[in-house]
């Protein structure tokens, strides 16, 4: 079950009753609705800024707005008359759907304008160190993330690709299998599993953690976490976040309005407002001082991010325009620290909508 807070302009969490434009404080997703969809049995797979797209069993739900009208819920085109939907991942922008069938590796964008589907295949072969992974038959996406000018595809063999028309992207200067990969706005990250982080894309923002405003066409290690053990990586829309094995919380890039969450003692002043061109430890403090409770999950909006607690407490910050941190924007136009906005013991995970923060519950 889903918690969501946050926009609700284009009626992507179902229109309700009141007609919300906005959920000021976390609000489940309820089973019935006037459109008929069980979002109980609903798992949802993508979140963009004015629809989201929900799988219920074989088949995928796009919810918000449609064609240029709004409060819709239809039927993703099907794009494949052999295969079922739950044989595909799906990713989202503003002008079309991309729809990549895991073992085949073959690649369906829907045009918003046109309403026809492109398709093209992952055709190029990675480059192999050795003559033993010719051997592997298999590998299959696990992985697609999109932003409105970059597509990338990460492979259960750890292979990437990007674009359009995918290219393979080297990657094996990179220590470690790739095993997540996540876009920004204008940048990227990439995890391996042995804890190292990779950044490439746009640094003007200081998004890259290199310490520098230099652009970067090839992933590039981020010094300062070369010693830490990360296990997750977010990217937001100018910023970036990475979890430690031990539960800690670095950060890195744009801050314009408190999304890194670095004031820790109230206090209103420039230091807690700048920007951050290397990954920085946060510490979380409340009323009483630090919280000494280790985090289990990150999550990130474009200029909002949001943190689990290991005792299920939801901690949020930046900007509050649409409510996405939990709370009235009345209240609170922006926070520059974590501030606690939610509480569930089974909460599993975080997930972070353009301008929304959503939690799932495991009922």
């Amino acid at each position: 079950m889903y918690y969501v807070t946050g926009t609700n302009l284009y009626g992507q969490w179902i229109k309700d009753a009141n007609n919300k434009s906005l959920f000021e404080s976390f609000q489940p997703l309820e089973k019935e609705n006037e459109k008929d969809i069980d979002l109980t049995r609903a798992k949802l797979v993508t979140s963009c800024w004015s629809y989201n797209i929900f799988q219920i069993d074989d088949t995928f739900i796009l919810v918000g707005a449609w064609k240029g009208v709004d409060n819709q819920v239809i039927k993703v085109p099907n794009q494949s008359k052999t295969s079922k939907q739950s044989n595909f991942l799906i990713a989202g922008n503003d002008y079309m759907l991309i729809l990549a069938e895991k073992v085949t590796r073959t690649i369906w964008f829907y045009d918003f304008k046109t309403e026809q589907f492109k398709r093209v295949n992952i055709t190029e072969q990675p480059i192999l160190e050795n003559e033993v992974k010719k051997l592997r038959t298999s590998d299959d996406i696990i992985k697609v993330v999109a932003t409105n000018n970059v597509y990338i595809y990460l492979t259960s063999e750890g292979n990437v690709y990007t674009g359009s028309v995918p290219s393979y992207l080297d990657t094996r200067h990179c220590f470690g299998k790739v095993i997540d990969v996540e876009c920004g706005y204008e940048h990227y990250l990439l995890l391996t599993d042995k804890g190292r982080v990779y950044t490439w894309g746009n640094g003007r923002r200081l998004q890259l953690g290199h310490g520098d405003l230099i652009n970067l066409e090839t992933p590039t290690e981020v010094e300062a976490l070369a010693g830490i053990k990360i296990t997750k990586i977010r990217a937001g829309g100018w910023h970036s976040l990475a979890l430690s094995e031990y539960g800690d919380l670095y950060v890195w890039g744009w801050n314009d309005t408190g999304q890194l969450g670095m004031n820790k003692n109230g206090l209103d002043n420039v230091e807690t407002k700048k920007n951050y061109a290397t990954p920085t430890l946060v510490d979380i403090c409340d009323v009483n001082g630090e919280v000494d409770i280790l985090i289990k999950d990150i999550a990130c909006g474009t200029r909002h991010s949001a943190i689990l607690l290991q005792d299920g407490t939801v901690w949020t910050t930046g900007w509050n325009k649409y409510g996405q941190l939990g709370f009235s924007p009345q209240q609170y136009e922006k926070l520059d620290c974590f501030t606690k906005s939610f509480y569930s013991p089974n909460i599993s995970s975080l997930i972070g909508g353009s301008w929304n923060t959503v939690v799932e519950v495991c009922m």
